[in-house]
């Protein structure tokens, strides 16, 4: 009997370490692979980087940069920060505004971005950062198409138009300072070319991307025209906070990458191709 229980438990503990090591071989292989799903989900064989999350400032009223379409937000500015999100792995969450009311936004770091065609100069420099350039601008004075204005010389006694917080604004003041005209200060541009097609203002100043961009989609029906060659030639650039680490770097790469591999002449011929 006892020879007996000896077999038998013996052929037991066989058992039991036969069960034990194939649980132990099933366990290593679910974890293996769970581990090799892992990896195939992240495409590297590691766990794919959340995307960073950015605030960034916009207006919502300047076509062809940043406008509405059937309520969404629209642009060239808008495409170009989206297809840089894509390559920097960020997550853009749009804050629309006032123009003048983007820096300050950006000064006490309420939005980590901008971009609303800003152009970079040193006064701006100071208090927030800029990338490398995006595009080339410049001002234009513009007139209802019947005005006896046709050049600079005829704003004497003007009234001139321009946006709050832009240089378009500063060089309106600038002309009505020289050929002893006044300035109206609006917040849109909608509201600025009705200024001017009502008569209650004689010419206004803008971006001149802004301006073509009306003029071209009112076809023959426009009632506007530009006076002369273009005021000033000037660079827009994203601003970023000063406060927003890291952002910057991300942004000029960003930028690099689209111009380099064509995404940003896509955006640039969808918006202002011939």
């Amino acid at each position: 009997m006892k020879k007996l229980e000896r077999k038998r438990n013996s052929k037991m503990k066989k058992w039991m370490g036969g069960l034990f090591t194939s649980a132990l071989l099933l366990g290593m292989a679910a974890c293996g692979t769970a581990d090799e799903t892992q990896g195939e989900a992240s495409g590297d064989g590691g766990t794919q980087e959340e995307a960073q999350e950015i605030s960034v400032a916009v207006v919502q009223d300047y076509p062809p940069f940043e406008y509405i379409v059937d309520g969404d937000l629209t642009g060239f500015d808008i495409d170009i920060i989206e297809a840089i999100a894509a390559e920097e792995n960020l997550k853009v969450n749009w804050e629309i505004m006032r123009f003048d009311g983007i820096i300050p936004a950006l000064q006490a770091n309420q939005v980590d971005a901008a971009v609303s065609a800003i152009t970079i100069r040193d006064d701006r420099a100071e208090v927030v950062d800029f990338s490398q350039p995006y595009f080339e601008s410049g001002l234009s004075l513009v007139v209802p198409v019947d005005s006896d204005i046709n050049s600079i010389e005829d704003l004497e006694g003007a009234q001139i138009v321009g946006k709050q917080g832009t240089s378009g604004l500063e060089k309106a003041r600038e002309f009505a300072e020289q050929y002893n005209g006044d300035v109206t200060v609006l917040q849109e541009d909608a509201t600025m070319y009705m200024e001017i097609l009502s008569g209650n203002a004689d010419a206004l100043v803008n971006d001149y991307p802004s301006v073509a961009y009306k003029i071209t989609t009112d076809g023959d029906d426009t009632q506007l025209r530009i006076v002369g060659e273009r005021l000033t030639g000037e660079d827009y650039g994203i601003a970023v906070s000063k406060g927003a680490d890291g952002l910057l770097e991300k942004m000029d790469n960003g930028l690099s990458t689209i111009m380099e591999n064509g995404t940003y002449d896509e955006i640039y011929n969808q918006y202002f191709g011939e």
